[in-house]
């Protein structure tokens, strides 16, 4: 392992002193009378040098004076979050997931106990089930969606710590997460059609588009924003779920057809406008392009777009004195799926039965009861 601090120059360091016992991260600094340094890093990453001990010390007691400073920093939950985002394991999250779990080291190591200190600043070894649970339960006072992913977060930061024995005991296990009950809103064909209308008059040429393959074959924002021309097939499109689900072929119907044809011809318009060569590969063809850059939407941008069309929707409702009941663009899964005719579950790609409660939420329509 590479070894911080200055390398060790032994013209600088005291004859009796043997520069292969010294502890790592210490030097000798010859300007003055002379002093033993450390090198460390803050909480920010910036690299600082502190004095440990005069130039007299003996190699005793530059180690003693080492451990009692290693003491006096003992590791918090700010330095130990630091940690995190610069190992592997950070760098294998979405670029979405690293921004959300940025808020939520800022919401932790910024918070105030009850004798006003900042919980990132209290010890790592300090930290019980019942620190994590007081964080959980307070939070959730304020904003309950919150509290569940910055309890995602906490739990992810000491179950890796656990894991590469950064600690030796996790105050996040066992300590459960606040529910919210399942999302149930219908977006009735009334509110969908409105929006959609709004959509296409807006400057986001993708925004509509979008909105139509996520209801005509029950996709997620990301699972749209995914496809490319190695999703177009004979018997229709294939759809790659995320989270666990199956994958599944839509079946082409014209207005489906007519969606993605439209989606395609944009698309090279403006690969070609721009002078921009196709990809070589199908799968790396992306259908949700940026006029600008040529490259692959983003989810932010998407969303982005879609809260703006959907102020302007809310702007004409109030105008027009027409009712407008928003809803969010996974909805239009949720309308999908209750909208779907046949097996729901096999349009859906669910593996679980359970799912289609969340997702299914159209009432049946059903028989009265038969009469002689």
């Amino acid at each position: 392992m590479k070894k911080l601090g200055r390398p060790r120059n032994s013209k600088n360091i005291p004859a009796d002193i043997n520069a292969d016992k010294l502890p790592d991260r210490v030097w000798f600094k010859a300007e003055g009378n002379g002093s033993w340094m450390l090198s460390y890093y803050d909480e920010n990453g910036k690299r600082k040098h502190q004095r440990l001990c005069g130039p007299e010390a003996s190699i005793s007691e530059i180690w003693q004076a080492f451990e009692a400073k290693k003491q006096k920093k003992a590791t918090t939950f700010i330095t130990l979050s630091i940690e995190f985002q610069s190992s592997p394991a950070w760098r294998a999250l979405s670029s979405l997931t690293q921004k959300d779990y940025l808020f939520c080291h800022q919401a932790i190591t910024q918070r105030k106990t009850s004798t006003g200190t900042l919980l990132g600043d209290i010890p790592i070894n300090s930290w019980t089930v019942g620190t994590v649970r007081k964080y959980r339960d307070k939070r959730a006072e304020e904003s309950k969606s919150r509290a569940i992913k910055e309890m995602a977060y906490l739990m992810r930061v000491f179950n890796w710590a656990y894991e590469y024995e950064k600690i030796t005991f996790n105050p996040a296990a066992g300590v459960k997460k606040p529910s919210l009950p399942a999302r149930q809103h219908y977006a009735e064909d009334k509110d969908y059609y409105f929006l959609l209308n709004i959509a296409k008059q807006s400057g986001y040429w993708y925004a509509p588009d979008a909105m139509e393959l996520a209801y005509l074959c029950g996709m997620r924002l990301s699972e749209v924003l995914d496809m490319t021309d190695a999703n177009e097939t004979e018997a229709g499109l294939v759809i790659k779920r995320r989270k666990g689900s199956k994958t599944t072929i839509v079946e082409w119907q014209p207005r489906l057809a007519e969606t993605w044809n439209t989606l395609k011809k944009t698309r090279n318009a403006i690969l070609a406008d721009s002078k921009q060569p196709h990809p070589i590969h199908a799968d790396k063809r992306y259908l949700f392009i940026s006029a600008r850059t040529g490259n692959k939407i983003a989810e932010n941008s998407l969303k982005t777009a879609m809260s703006r069309i959907k102020a302007t929707a809310r702007k004409e409702a109030e105008k027009t004195g027409r009712e407008f009941i928003d809803f969010t663009f996974h909805d239009i899964k949720r309308k999908s799926v209750s909208d779907a005719t046949g097996n729901k579950q096999d349009f859906s790609g669910h593996r679980s039965a359970a799912m289609m409660n969340v997702y299914d939420v159209k009432p049946n329509i059903v028989k009265p009861v038969k009469k002689d």
